[in-house]
């Protein structure tokens, strides 16, 4: 019987890992996936949040023939005109993933009680990384996604004064280049320019990758394939697009305000990256905040401290408290 149950436990175990988001895999080799429609997502995110009111497939920028789109939650009964905004980047090694991923437990808890503090929430997609595409193009369709929302704010309710952003892994990473970054230097669609807010609220990042500058730390993306891959080219000749996705190198002292968790034991993207930008904030007198989770993994895991719930409510009171002030 004790031998059933390790082996139940190892299952368990491989399963949990498998389903945690990659780096530069969307999907495994040999498996073909029935895609499902947009009419069909939309149904489950009104299935997933009962809370909101569900605007599918706003188009916020054209890219040759890609439609990029994002979703809005409206909470129900909202009574305010101009109310704060919660936008969710999505994570998959930068290379996979989609806006959906909103409904895992550690953003879907967060969005639900934004519902209840009179708060809406986006999730976006954005450009993927291919051989027409880099993370510096992601990086700036979520800026560009910013400025949208920030252009058609009077229709949607929204306060362009009191922005917040989230995102997990490659989306944490992304959320700190959209909270961090100067918008001048990511410039997009002609038509967006000029309604970048004048600075987000707060910013909560999950085991995102904070300094593709350092050599030790970045040392899976920036070889020579990889690194073109993400960043347009090889690394020592792309050296300011890299600096420009790396937050520890744009935070400042008057930044939004940051609110980062990892695990200990994460293996996909090393705790160090959180530890990293939590030391350098400091160092300057930035404002930022940092749990550490104890046994969590890429992702968190079901024994790690604090627990997800308890995660889920820092994160979520850090925001309401910001974006409600």
């Amino acid at each position: 019987m004790n031998l059933i149950v390790r082996l139940t436990l190892t299952l368990c175990t491989t399963l949990t890992f498998a389903q945690q988001p990659e780096v530069g895999k969307a999907m495994h080799k040999g498996k073909t996936k029935a895609k499902t429609t947009s009419a069909e997502l939309a149904k489950r995110m009104t299935t997933w949040f009962p809370e909101f009111n569900h605007t599918p497939n706003l188009v916020y920028k054209t890219v040759g023939d890609q439609k990029l789109q994002l979703d809005l939650l409206t909470p129900k009964g909202l009574q305010s005109e101009a109310a704060p905004l919660l936008l969710y980047i999505h994570g998959g090694g930068w290379g996979g993933g989609d806006r959906y991923r909103c409904a895992r437990p550690d953003i879907s808890g967060v969005f639900k009680r934004c519902a209840a503090a009179g708060i809406l929430c986006a999730t976006l997609e954005y450009r993927l990384n291919s051989s027409k595409a880099t993370a510096f193009d992601s990086a700036t369709d979520c800026k560009d996604a910013l400025r949208f929302l920030v252009k058609h704010a009077k229709t949607h309710r929204i306060d362009p004064e009191r922005i917040g952003a989230i995102g997990g892994s490659a989306g944490g990473h992304l959320s700190l280049v959209t909270a961090l970054g100067h918008p001048q230097d990511y410039p997009g669609d002609p038509t967006l320019m000029g309604y970048d807010p004048k600075s987000l609220r707060c910013e909560v990042a999950y085991y995102p990758a904070t300094d593709f500058t350092d050599v030790k730390l970045a040392e899976r993306f920036i070889g020579p394939q990889r690194a073109t891959l993400m960043f347009g080219g090889p690394a020592d000749q792309k050296a300011d697009i890299i600096r420009l996705l790396s937050p520890v190198q744009l935070i400042k002292k008057d930044s939004t305000p940051v609110y980062c968790f990892h695990g200990d034991e994460d293996t996909v993207l090393s705790v160090e990256n959180s530890r990293r930008l939590f030391a350098k904030g400091r160092q300057i007198g930035a404002d930022i905040r940092y749990t550490e989770v104890q046994d969590g993994n890429h992702g968190f895991s079901s024994n790690g401290s604090p627990s997800l719930d308890e995660i889920i409510t820092k994160a979520s009171d850090f925001i309401i408290t910001q974006l409600t002030k």
